[in-house]
């Protein structure tokens, strides 16, 4: 078979089945269509012919697999590696409700839908090209997956990946945008629009928004799927500024900024980062005392004069985990300048 062949077998929908009509014992039965129903009936129907909508997607996915060809094994989770480019950012992947509604679905109706894998050459092991959830959700309830073994080349397997996550559960536009950062490393623009969904001016877009931010405060951040591209540019801009990112650095470390959802950890990068004036230090205190504070007002930290140069006594642990993380760099920085005697 063809790559061009192959690729339109990946990027092809399978076709919705043509409605049927409504025979006439369908129509009759205890009520008539004119009787009134009740709101309870009515959420429960559309409760059903979600469930029902879901239940055929997974048969039509299930069918273009069958008809394709393809044929369903069962593999040991442990046997397979994930995808040589990544396009989640942190483990939100697996710390979301959806993946524990994923793990109770499987858990009570059995995996529905083959992921797809490659075999890695004559290794016995494979790589997976699309349901890394589904891998995950298996894993952690025990048992194998089922899976579709299929050759394919690199650009296919991303194609494939990418297609199944625009589909099934979109991607942030930060995670859109640090996926293609990490594609255009390995393959050109053609293939990273078809495998994106996108035009060039959009991808162009992604592109120059994921060189504007430093790839550890995103996976600080985590995926924020409520921020779109205007706040995470705004969050890019002010990243530019004197002492932004150390600032960040400090909100990072906090106990209240772990702990938050990765919306409400973007939210606080934002505010913090939008104050205009950062920490200083304030005028000596009366014992002679240099203390530090928050733009807020809030003490951070207080360096008291003494023989030896003084003792620096920190009030905040956020401030005091951050400083003590760039002491290193702070005694490399006056390294230097003591050498070229400044």
């Amino acid at each position: 078979m063809s790559r061009k062949n192959t690729l339109a077998d990946l990027m092809k929908a399978a076709p919705d089945p043509a409605p049927q009509p409504l025979s006439r014992g369908a129509a009759s039965g205890s009520a008539s269509l004119g009787a009134p129903v009740g709101s309870g009936a009515l959420r429960a129907m559309g409760l059903s012919l979600e469930k029902l909508s879901a239940d055929a997607g997974k048969a039509r996915d299930l069918e273009a697999m069958i008809a394709a060809g393809d044929r369903v094994v069962e593999l040991d989770p442990t046997l397979i590696d994930g995808s040589f480019v990544r396009d989640r950012i942190g483990e939100e992947a697996t710390a979301d409700a959806s993946f524990d509604s994923l793990m109770q679905s499987i858990s009570e109706q059995g995996q529905q839908v083959p992921i797809l894998v490659r075999p890695l050459g004559d290794s016995g092991r494979y790589q997976v090209a699309y349901g890394h959830r589904r891998l995950r959700a298996v894993a952690r309830l025990g048992g194998k997956v089922r899976a579709i073994v299929r050759p394919l080349s690199d650009v296919e397997l991303v194609i494939a990946q990418a297609r199944e996550n625009l589909e099934r559960r979109d991607l942030s536009y930060i995670e859109k945008a640090m996926f293609a950062r990490r594609l255009e490393e390995q393959f050109d623009r053609p293939t990273l629009m078809a495998a994106l969904g996108v035009d060039k001016a959009d991808l162009s877009r992604l592109l120059t928004l994921a060189a504007s931010l430093p790839t550890d405060i995103v996976n600080a951040i985590g995926p924020a799927p409520r921020a779109g591209r205007p706040r995470w540019s705004r969050l890019a801009a002010i990243l530019t500024e004197p002492y932004a990112q150390e600032r960040f650095a400090a909100l990072a470390a906090s106990a209240e900024f772990r702990a938050a959802a990765s919306d409400r950890r973007f939210t606080m990068a934002l505010d913090v980062l939008s104050r205009e004036t950062p920490a200083q230090a304030s005028p000596m205190a009366a014992d002679g005392a240099l203390e530090v504070s928050a733009p807020s007002g809030a003490p951070l930290a207080r360096l008291e004069p003494g023989r030896e140069g003084g003792r620096l006594v920190f009030v905040n642990e956020a401030f005091s985990a951050f400083v003590r993380e760039k002491l290193p760099e702070l005694a490399r920085v006056f390294a230097e300048m003591q050498r070229a005697g400044r």
